[in-house]
């Protein structure tokens, strides 16, 4: 008797695992992935010309942009000019200074 009370639970396990396999959700985990849509990141700029004697705040100054704090508009700023990291803003350079936040597009 518990021999045949093992071979049904067995059988019971297989099964639902069988199933489970074909049928159920297993085979679906695979094809319900983390699918994020495309989001194209867009700034609004202008293009500045500097003269002697600019800093990144004047130039912040003389172009505001209230919606966005200066941590996050420095932050911007050296992503758009990546070449002023580690140098000082010399006369007749131009520069990229942002206007407002990153607009998010989805492009799906």
């Amino acid at each position: 008797m518990r021999t045949l009370f093992v071979a049904v639970i067995l059988f019971l396990t297989f099964h639902i695992i069988r199933i489970d396999l074909g049928d159920g959700t297993i085979p679906f985990a695979s094809f319900f992935g983390n699918d994020q849509p495309c989001e194209e990141m867009t700034s609004k700029t202008i293009h500045v010309t500097t003269i002697q004697g600019d800093t990144i705040e004047s130039l912040f100054s003389m172009y505001p942009d209230p919606d966005i704090t200066f941590v996050e508009r420095l932050s911007i700023f050296y992503s758009l000019n990546p070449h002023l990291r580690n140098q000082e803003i010399i006369g007749g350079l131009t520069v990229e200074l942002p206007l407002s936040k990153i607009v998010r597009d989805n492009c799906s």
